[in-house]
């Protein structure tokens, strides 16, 4: 098994899992998933007018609609999906699309075989480009061109979770939580959701083969680890606290070359989660908390948005 939260040494460990030819020894959880191929807190309740906007969720089991943030006042295509009921118990699911923003409207197809097991709405927020240009969306809106930090008020983050109300609201939903799962460019969304917005409403979050993560370190500046980012340790130990599964994939060993500060955490996705997962451990050991977060492997998997996304939507079960 691999060694636990409070172990010492866990990032020697880690380097040694991260070289060994034997990896499939020391999965946590093996996971078999067929895959084919692919062809923030409110900041303020939804005003008045968006309710008609998001009532097609509650006319069709799904669809699309425009959302307008509030604390942005950018314009975000809401994909959805949901059981031919809505029931007042059934959950929200966030599915968080990857770095090309077109790839939400997938999300739908991927969650199909979920939806009703779950007793599910899935909600699949398309953060366009031209809102959200370059890495805006991964790292949650959270940096100025000048390189300060932004209002929280206007990240990314805390859209979710205004998008969050207005479809409770709009449904009559009464669940206080929601989940949220992310692959790829979205894992790195979902990561930092928890790192920077520990307060979330969020149930359980499963970052699912992240390309580049907030190190929660203060060896790291900001946007790869804490230093100069608006986290304190008292925010961090609650971050520690929180439902978060960090997802990989053992044969995701296959990237391009990406920025220094992103190299510099692994040369591959693999490694950089293992290295992340490592590096949360021994902080939470340092501050004397217990570490909630898992990390889970899937054998065989490669950077697959299907398997990955439905062994992510398969630990919401739990």
């Amino acid at each position: 098994m691999l060694p636990t939260a409070g172990s010492t040494g866990w990032t020697g460990k880690v380097a040694l899992l991260v070289n060994s030819a034997v990896i499939r020894a020391r999965v946590l959880v093996a996971m078999t998933c067929a895959a084919s191929a692919l062809s923030p807190l409110s900041a303020g309740r939804a005003d008045a007018r968006q309710p008609t906007a998001a009532s097609e969720i509650g006319r069709s089991v799904s669809g699309s609609f425009r959302f307008v943030d509030p604390g942005s006042n950018h314009p975000i295509t809401v994909w959805f999906c949901r059981t031919p009921t809505v029931r007042s118990d059934a959950r929200i699911v966030f599915v968080m699309h990857g770095g090309e923003s077109q790839t939400a409207r997938q999300a739908c197809d991927l969650a199909s075989p979920y939806i009703q097991p779950l007793n599910a709405i899935v909600l699949a927020p398309q953060f366009a480009e031209e809102y959200y240009p370059g890495d805006a969306y991964m790292f949650g809106n959270m940096i100025a061109a000048d390189g300060n930090v932004r209002p929280k008020s206007v990240w990314a983050l805390t859209a979710i979770e205004r998008l969050f109300d207005l479809v409770r609201d709009e449904l009559g939903v009464n669940r206080t939580n929601y989940d949220i799962v992310g692959f790829s460019g979205g894992a790195q969304l979902v990561h930092r959701l928890v790192l920077f917005l520990p307060e979330a409403r969020f149930r359980r979050a499963v970052a699912a083969s992240a390309g580049r993560y907030a190190f929660p370190s203060w060896s790291e500046k900001f946007p790869y680890g804490l230093t100069d980012s608006p986290l304190d340790q008292t925010a961090l130990r609650q971050a520690f606290s929180r439902d978060l599964v960090v997802l990989l994939g053992d044969r995701d060993i296959t990237d391009r070359e990406r920025e220094p500060g992103a190299m510099a955490q692994g040369t591959t996705r693999f490694a950089r989660g293992l290295r992340f997962f490592a590096t949360a451990a021994d902080e939470a050991a340092a501050l004397g908390v217990q570490l909630r977060w898992e990390l889970r492997i899937v054998s065989g998997v490669d950077h697959s948005a299907v398997a990955m996304v439905r062994a992510a939507l398969e630990l919401l079960r739990q």
